[in-house]
């Protein structure tokens, strides 16, 4: 799924660009394939090494020696270009001390909407979603242990089917924040279970209600709220497509632009910044220059802070196995 996950976070990069496509945000439909993602390889990862409650403290060090490498490199790097030059983003307008710490912690940033973290200060911006994907790390070793997936799949999925009502806030509980959103995690932990759409009742009728909830959109515009239609193409797309991808032999290609995909997510923000800073403004041109430059930085990224520590993770997954 290397190549896969490089071509969603080359989505993610174009959309804060200012790229739509046919009005739809293509960012939105690519983390929630990103989230589908994290639910296979999550319930791989710890159905092999860490199911059992004295390994999760395991787990979540193996996480951070994943997360945090790359993160830590892209933070420093913008609050370098930040002090030497200045950066005009409404995001960095109010920086402060707490701030920084919650920038440090990640997970604050997944609850950016909610008074006491804010968003005007996020260093890395996209890094909400590393926020939301910090809590279900949090949660998915008890979900597997003690066997409640379906039970926080359903509750979830009332809570995403009252935003896309419009019930509740339909932006932050259908697509931000972990209360609506479990259930797409847990989807992809059922295809590592089972990897057949037909036989798999839960994702088999998640795609079937997904469709269903799509198609009311077009009929009833009053469902056309914040983020509805990407979330359920991503949801869509993502539970056709790894199914798929999961059967495919893996290459050196792939290992490469997996290894890169993360990099660029994070990275491609700094170039953004810059950019807005100059006054620049987007076009074809603007784009690939942008993608280069944060696939590069996404090289040094992972071969000089990632890879150094992957030996490590492997070590911690021995020993647990």
């Amino acid at each position: 799924m290397g190549i896969y996950r490089f071509l969603l976070s080359i989505f993610v990069a174009i959309s804060h660009a200012g790229v739509l496509i046919n009005s739809l945000n293509p960012g939105v439909i690519a983390v929630i394939s990103f989230l589908l993602i994290s639910g296979y390889v999550m319930t791989a990862l710890i159905s092999k090494n860490y199911l059992d409650t004295k390994k999760i403290v395991w787990f979540y060090l193996d996480r951070i020696l994943r997360i945090y490498p790359q993160y830590l490199f892209n933070i420093i790097a913008v609050l370098i270009i930040y002090s030497i030059f200045g950066l005009n983003s409404p995001f960095l307008s109010k920086p402060t001390e707490i701030g920084l710490l919650q920038n440090l912690l990640i997970i604050p940033m997944g609850f950016y909407m909610t008074p006491w973290v804010g968003d005007k200060f996020m260093i890395i911006p996209p890094a909400w979603s590393l926020g939301l994907e910090g809590c279900f790390y949090i949660l998915i070793p008890f979900l597997l242990i003690y066997k409640l997936q379906k039970v926080f799949f359903l509750l979830s999925y009332i809570i995403f089917l009252m935003a896309y009502l419009g019930i509740i806030n339909t932006d932050y509980f259908g697509y931000r924040l972990i209360f609506g959103t479990i259930f797409i995690f847990l989807c992809g932990s059922f295809l590592h279970k089972n990897n057949n759409i037909i036989t798999n009742q839960p994702v088999k009728y998640t795609l079937i209600f997904s469709c269903l909830l799509l198609a009311a959109t077009f009929l009833f515009p009053r469902l056309i709220l914040p983020y509805n239609r990407e979330v359920l193409i991503g949801l869509i797309l993502g539970i056709i497509i790894i199914p798929l991808l999961i059967k495919i032999k893996k290459t050196y290609l792939d290992e490469l632009l997996g290894n890169l995909s993360y990099g660029l997510f994070l990275s491609h923000y700094l170039v953004v910044f810059e950019f807005e800073k100059l006054g620049i403004h987007w076009n074809l041109k603007c784009i690939l220059i942008m993608l280069l430059f944060s696939t590069f930085l996404s090289a040094i990224g992972f071969f000089c802070f990632e890879s150094p520590l992957i030996a490590w993770r492997k070590k911690i997954r021995n020993q647990h196995n």
